[in-house]
């Protein structure tokens, strides 16, 4: 399986790069950008909460934790054993975060303490694309609690989305994962799972939900949503990641927050 993997964000207008919430994983090593062969491919997207402390590092935690671990989309059992492994090392988390603000002189406060212990919250989606074996045909499965979301586009049409297919669906209260874990049949209530198809020429979009609500809304009044993204990092793009998503904020477009695309290209 060939695939070419471009990765793009931007924080919230007003925040530094360090303030940057969102996190990705492409797997083998995170990072995944160009082109990738090998017989599966694991992509994870997570979209850390604002309003809980530690917001981001929970979101790169989730990612990965998911996008290293096996079969991770493959159903609830997997999904809610990756979740597991990925709150069990949340107090080692605090304590790092703790340490770092000491040696710089900066402990944490009195005031800050209610939020550690609540723990940070994080939309996640996981993707893992697989090539044909014996019989089967190239297939992909996702599963994702939140409304990071999955597009698949084919002939110059929205042939899947996932988890959500309706633009007015998005909410400022999705689906979260705590850091501090949930119990199993909580967990499984909110967990959305998906397989399908992919083929040469294919490509998928997965975006966190700024770009994903725009992303649909396109779709929704006629639009080619995936022409202006999938021209970024050519020399056919008018503008770089930034500066593009910048207008459609500027245009009223797209809500002001942290922005995160995965565009994967099946060759």
């Amino acid at each position: 399986m060939l695939t070419h993997v471009n990765t793009f964000w931007v924080p919230k207008r007003g925040s530094s790069l360090s303030e940057y919430e969102d996190a990705f994983w492409v797997s083998p090593d995170g990072s995944g950008n160009g082109e990738i062969r090998q017989r599966a491919l694991t992509v994870a997207v997570a979209d850390g909460a604002s309003e809980s402390l530690l917001a981001g590092r929970w979101a790169r935690r989730l990612t990965a934790v998911f996008g290293s671990a096996v079969n991770a989309a493959c159903g609830e059992d997997k999904f809610a054993a990756a979740y597991s492994q990925a709150a069990l090392g949340w107090d080692e988390e605090v304590l790092e975060y703790t340490l770092q603000r000491e040696e710089r002189g900066a402990p944490i406060q009195w005031y800050e303490e209610p939020g550690l212990a609540k723990g940070a919250y994080a939309t996640i989606l996981v993707v893992e694309f697989r090539d044909a074996q014996e019989e089967h045909h190239p297939m992909w499965k996702a599963a994702a609690v939140g409304d990071s979301c999955l597009f698949q586009v084919r002939d110059e049409a929205l042939y899947a989305s996932f988890p959500v297919d309706d633009p007015t669906a998005f909410s400022y209260q999705p689906s979260l994962l705590p850091s501090r874990g949930v119990e199993g049949d909580t967990l499984y209530r909110h967990i959305e799972l998906k397989q399908s198809d992919w083929e040469r020429g294919d490509s998928f979009y997965l975006a966190t939900d700024a770009l994903a609500a725009w992303f649909l809304r396109a779709v929704d009044t006629g639009h080619r949503p995936w022409e202006p993204l999938r021209d970024l990092d050519t020399l056919d793009a008018e503008l770089d990641f930034a500066e593009w998503v910048d207008r459609q904020r500027d245009l009223g477009e797209m809500h002001n927050d942290d922005t995160t695309l995965v565009r994967i290209d099946m060759i």
